[in-house]
């Protein structure tokens, strides 16, 4: 059972676009874990990549990790499946739809790939990259062989099972 101090966290993240759960102020890293925890058991929300300014819990080695509230954990507070994030399709042939079709292969895309393939300095391909996760799409980081970072697009229906 979800307390009225965690209901006011579910609505505070049901309020914001991307629907991300801010890890309460003072709250002592023992504490944190097990609400970490009992939010992603309870299914009401699930564990997500996020970038260092968005709100996050803990870092591991795939970088910052927040948490994302779940269609259940609005049930649970009375409101609908959420925010429209059904993605409208880029228009074929901008540089929007050769980046989401890059990071959507297998291999992903490392930040150097993307600036290759749309002419784009770094900092405009990081804030392309912030712009499709605003717009709900879930984005992972890792490496590869050769220690680079790898971008990818995740699976929606990957991600909240995780």
């Amino acid at each position: 059972m979800i307390d009225e101090t965690h209901q006011a966290l579910l609505r505070a993240a049901a309020e914001t676009h991307d629907q991300l759960i801010a890890r309460p102020a003072g709250l002592n890293a023992r504490a944190a874990k097990a609400l970490f925890a009992k939010l992603c058991k309870t299914e009401l929300a699930v564990e997500v990549v996020v970038i260092e300014d968005e709100p996050h819990w803990h870092s591991d080695e795939r970088g910052p990790i927040g948490l994302r509230l779940t269609t259940a954990g609005r049930e649970s507070l009375g409101l609908d499946a959420g925010p429209d994030r059904v993605e409208t399709k880029p228009r074929s042939g901008t540089k929007q739809a050769l980046i989401i079709a890059m990071l959507q292969r297998e291999e992903g895309a490392t930040l150097a790939d993307l600036m290759a393939a749309t002419g784009w300095l770094a900092h405009s391909t990081r804030a392309a990259l912030t712009g499709l996760r605003k717009r709900g799409m879930h984005l992972t980081k890792g490496h590869d062989a050769e220690d680079r970072t790898v971008y990818r697009l995740a699976d929606i229906a990957t991600t909240e099972a995780r």
